[in-house]
């Protein structure tokens, strides 16, 4: 999808996004760039008809009006994103209602991940098993993994939030929406860009984009981009810090137009980061006076180790932490105890490694022949990404629960479009074929106060699809939009490797001299039936006598040594009727289905006898909407009203010690968006942006305990709002001042699918405003701001596991933070 914003007045190219006005400050001018030379033009030579500028996107895989298009779309262009200082992906749900996105992934250290939600549909676990519920598009290629997803912001052309199920036109795991990234494109004429700026947290960045037409068929264009500041968060243990960036990206793209019709772009980027691990803090630690918690699963109750009891009575802090049946004490600080919650989000005693390492490079080679009325399009594509998260989830200097992730993962897809429209452009249609291969591991190892083991494995994937969509012209006013996708997916998971290295209960009780979890593996994977002593003081408690089975090498294995697979075979339709009642007022009512693949848990421990899995879940939206220009094209409003039918729904709970994905059951979501931009003068632009979301269940599995039909969906607030305002204060022979303010709000929601009471984030507002001035020769320009005015602290993720873990640890908002930045161009 690309969007174009057509203006007339090269002075007056003021962008109207999607978020809501602070009265007297602002933020966008509104320069777009056309996703190529051709549209580029047509977007110069176009005239204006109003205030506002005409949106032109690509949606249904050809250009039209965003306000022709019965889709619900939020599109910024590149000048909007470096506007409203957008650095990630993340930050663009500020500007679209219905949108939540964090920077972080749940149970996770990782600076390179993000957590997606739109109309109330995402995914909070990061793991390479799970798929992510939103989908990420970059110049056409889908981002696989949700590590990753937090994409850097250079020489961006546009970006566009698709709201509801895209399981008609898009790559895959569209469920929720899709975010379409598009970068710009080499051109015909030299361009030259560079960029520095500085601010809080010692921050140094540095970008510079140059464009080459090295023939009149050829041209170039290379962007880099190095981007460091300190952590904000700090460490007391070492004097460390946590939540700093220091990332280098760059992209390097050639286009090649040997004819009018033919045109291929060959493009390789690659991203670095040497960070450290996302600001993480400890809000509640829970000791143990007892070894063993009795923890109500959606199977019965079960007894799991306390790490804590485990650290202070049987690990390094035996004999001085206490006797069993006793509290470890807080004065001690050999011992885990609340003693290392500090009361403040900005420091931590974590005392584990410190590291979020990410390398990614992907290449991608698009190719688009145009036969006059009908289009071929060929977009290939490869991506490998490396990653070493670290995760603290104790939060104390001492080694109680450390994870640290360590993917490895690459993906290849290919996609063919044929695009095109016959009998008079009376029918437009879109026909494709879609395959995607991925294939690599996490392998995990995991230290815990009673044992340490490894998580994680391997995964080999395959997704194949094909779909067509059509517009047929009833009338002049009348369209109607059918669509369909059939997707054909296998995911494959070896876990072989999760094997138990060490058990600290090893010769605590005589029958079992190499552990007690060591021997539960042996009396369950395996087994036809799980071996327990049935009766006597030991219930409950592994066979002594169990041995090792074929699918058990070693005997201490957590789930069978053999790889197991999870298929999808699915119909995804979708259509829409739209009707043309003015030139300026056009209303749709659509309907659309999309799922989701299941796949399997890949956190267990101590043992099972299967791996578990889950189904595929599956979204059927209906939807209204109205799209208005009204007074002059001086006010844009549009509407979108829409219910969405949630079935199998792929939740995170806790099991014991291990976080597994569910199927809850069955929800209903219910709401509304409203969003537009307005031009009241020439000198001032308002975007902004509503969003309501109702969202309950109708029906919960019992395999989802402790979530009932009164939980709240994690990461989905009832209310979202945005404003932004744009306002040329002058422009003329002494240059061009421009201020620039947004608001967000979003009402309280909770972080997890059990509503952990210390994941609920209130109500919270973010304010934001810069001011920039370029000089008379239109060459630099200087520009001075502040993120977070307001300095609100608001909960971004965390996780939860008092009974076994014993802690509770979250993710917060970045601080109010200043910057100052000068860029050139030629």
């Amino acid at each position: 999808m690309s969007v174009i914003y057509r203006t007339s007045n090269r002075k007056r190219r003021l962008l109207a996004g999607s978020s809501l006005a602070l009265a007297c400050l602002a933020i966008a001018p509104t320069n777009a760039f056309a996703q190529d030379a051709a549209a580029g033009d047509a977007a110069q030579e176009a005239q204006s008809q109003g205030g506002l500028d005409e949106i032109l996107v690509t949606a249904r895989k050809r250009e039209e009006n965003a306000q022709e298009t019965p889709v619900a779309i939020t599109a910024m262009s590149g000048a909007m994103i470096e506007d409203r200082q957008i650095a990630n992906v993340a930050q663009v749900a500020s500007y679209a209602p219905n949108v939540n996105i964090q920077p972080v992934g749940n149970i996770s250290g990782s600076s390179a991940s993000l957590t997606a939600f739109i109309r109330g549909v995402g995914q909070t676990d990061f793991n390479i098993t799970v798929d992510p519920g939103v989908g990420i598009y970059v110049d056409g290629v889908y981002v696989a993994r949700s590590v990753g997803g937090l994409l850097d912001m250079a020489d961006i052309s546009n970006v566009q939030i698709l709201r509801g199920p895209q399981g008609t036109l898009f790559g895959k795991n569209t469920i929720g929406g899709a975010i379409i990234v598009n970068t710009n494109q080499p051109s015909n004429d030299f361009e030259l860009k560079l960029e520095a700026a500085t601010g809080s947290f010692n921050r140094a960045d540095i970008k510079g984009l140059i464009n080459v037409p090295i023939s009149d068929t050829l041209a170039m264009r290379a962007v880099a981009s190095y981007e460091t500041r300190d952590g904000y968060q700090r460490r007391l243990f070492d004097g460390g810090r946590q939540g700093n960036k220091d990332s280098f990206s760059g992209r390097v793209a050639f286009k090649w137009t040997p004819t009018d019709a033919f045109t291929a772009i060959l493009a390789g980027d690659v991203n670095i980061r040497r960070e450290e691990q996302t600001a993480i803090y400890l809000i509640e630690n829970r000791d143990s006076p007892d070894l063993l918690q009795i923890v109500t699963t959606p199977f019965g109750t079960v007894a799991f180790p306390s790490s804590n009891f485990a650290f202070n009575k049987l690990g390094l802090g035996a004999g001085q932490c206490g006797l069993p049946g006793e509290l470890a004490p807080v004065s001690n600080p050999n011992c885990v105890s609340s003693r290392w919650v500090t009361g403040d989000i900005d420091t931590t005693w974590a005392g584990g490694p410190n590291r979020s390492d990410f390398d990614l490079w992907g290449v991608n080679l698009t190719m688009e022949y145009d036969f006059g009325d009908i289009s071929l399009k060929s977009i290939s594509a490869y991506r490998d990404q490396k990653s070493v998260i670290e995760y603290d989830f104790d939060g104390t200097p001492h080694e109680v629960l450390q994870l640290t992730n360590n993917v490895d993962v690459w993906q290849a897809s290919q996609e063919l479009q044929l695009n095109g429209s016959v009998f008079d452009d009376t029918l437009k249609f879109a026909l494709g074929a879609y395959y995607l291969k991925e294939k690599g591991g996490d392998i995990e190892p995991l230290r815990f106060g009673f044992a340490n083991f490894f998580s994680g494995g391997l995964i080999d994937n395959d997704s194949y699809a094909g779909y067509l969509q059509f517009t047929y012209k009833v009338t002049d006013k009348l369209s109607i939009t059918p669509g369909i996708r059939y997707t054909d997916e296998t995911k494959r998971f070896d876990p072989s490797a999760q094997v138990i290295t060490r058990d600290y209960t090893a010769g605590l009780l005589p029958p079992y001299p190499d552990g007690v979890f060591i021997q539960y593996s042996r009396c369950l994977v395996g087994q036809a039936t799980p071996q327990l002593i049935p009766s006597g003081p030991l219930a409950g408690f592994p066979d002594p006598a169990c041995v090792a089975t074929a699918t058990n090498p070693g005997g201490n294995h957590t789930l069978p040594a053999v790889q197991v697979s999870a298929k999808a075979k699915e119909w995804t339709p979708a259509v829409s009727v739209n009707y043309q009642f003015t030139d300026d007022v056009m209303g749709y009512v659509s309907y659309s289905k999309g799922f989701k693949n299941g796949g399997f848990s890949q956190r267990i421990f101590p043992a099972e006898l299967a791996t578990p899995a889950f189904s595929p879940e599956f979204v059927t939206s209906y939807e209204v909407g109205l799209k208005t220009e009204l007074f002059d094209r001086r006010l844009r409003m549009n509407l979108a009203l829409f219910q969405s039918d949630y079935s199998d729904i792929q939740i995170v709970v806790n099991e014991g010690i291990a976080p597994k994905v569910r199927n809850g059951g069955e929800g209903r979501i219910k709401g509304f968006e409203i969003e537009g931009q307005a031009a009241p003068t020439d000198w001032l632009r308002i975007d902004y942006g509503v969003g309501y979301l109702d969202a309950f269940y109708r029906s919960v599995d019992p395999t989802a305990f402790p979530v009932n039909t009164n939980s709240k969906f994690a990461f989905v607030p009832k209310w979202t709002a945005t404003v932004a305002a744009n306002a040329t204060v002058f422009d003329g022979d002494k240059g061009k001042l421009v201020l620039r303010g947004d608001w967000y709000h979003q009402s309280g929601t909770f972080k997890d699918a059990v509503n952990s009471p210390q994941l609920f984030q209130p109500a919270y507002s973010v304010f934001g405003a810069s001011a920039s001035y370029t000089d008379p020769s239109d060459h630099f320009t200087l520009t001075a701001g502040v993120t977070n005015i307001g300095d609100e602290r608001y909960l971004q993720g965390g996780y939860v596991d008092l009974n076994v873990g014993g802690a509770a640890t979250a993710s917060y908002s970045r601080p109010r933070e200043w910057f100052l930045k000068l860029a050139y161009k030629y």
